[in-house]
């Protein structure tokens, strides 16, 4: 595969991992009304958990557990596929941190996909999500300290910089309180969403680049030829 085509699959993997987590999360908590689902104050793995059950003092009662499962494990799949084929923007250390922060993001997310939070493993769901969150977290941070060496926008190294920061102060937050708290579901979902988020909008950065170049060869193919 050319670097053309790395860039494209990445770019692919990484809007079809974006966009079918943010759907499938969706539609597990659309389904779940008895009680109905709290974005607040519901943990996302709450909808991982395929039987109705009182879990640690929440309600849960998630009828497409399988739905929320399934989007774990492409999520991880996907992020870790579509980051290594364009963490060859970059050179050195940084690619290589790149690759083994995306690589064990996928893992953890595999991980909390495979053993729910109530299955009686919950060394390996808990363990894969911290891991997921805090090396999709800092995989994201690696692209932005190193974006300003790259092709990338200045726009988007920033933005690489502030997602991640704010997603782990996020659970930061979540984590600095032994209590419940009915917005554990929001700052759970800050060190979540600053990579679902940021890996969508890493997409489109590609595309577009990808778009550019091949608008300015056939500019130059016309020109040629004219």
């Amino acid at each position: 595969m050319d670097a053309t085509g790395r860039r494209f699959t990445g770019a692919l993997a990484l809007i079809v991992g974006g966009s079918q987590y943010l759907v499938l999360e969706a539609v597990a908590a659309a389904a779940w009304t008895d009680p109905h689902y709290d974005y607040a104050g519901n943990y996302i793995s709450d909808l991982g958990v395929p039987v109705a059950q009182l879990y640690r003092g929440r309600d849960v009662n998630s009828p497409l557990a399988w739905a929320m499962n399934s989007a774990f494990v492409l999520q991880g799949v996907l992020f870790a596929l579509g980051t290594a084929l364009l963490a060859v923007l970059f050179a050195g250390v940084a690619r290589r941190a790149i690759l083994w922060f995306a690589a064990l993001h996928g893992v953890g997310f595999v991980l909390v996909g495979l053993f729910d939070e109530a299955a009686g493993v919950g060394p390996l769901h808990h363990g894969g999500a911290g891991i997921a969150v805090l090396c999709g977290n800092l995989a994201i941070l690696v692209v932005g300290v190193h974006g300003a060496r790259s092709a990338l926008p200045r726009w988007f190294a920033v933005t690489s910089v502030l997602l991640p920061v704010a997603g782990l102060l996020s659970e930061a937050v979540l984590f600095s309180s032994l209590t419940p708290d009915r917005f554990d579901g929001l700052w759970e979902r800050g060190g979540v969403y600053s990579i679902v988020v940021w890996e969508l909008l890493f997409a489109g950065v590609v595309s577009a680049g990808l778009r550019a170049r091949r608008t300015g060869r056939i500019a130059v193919d016309a020109r040629s030829t004219g």
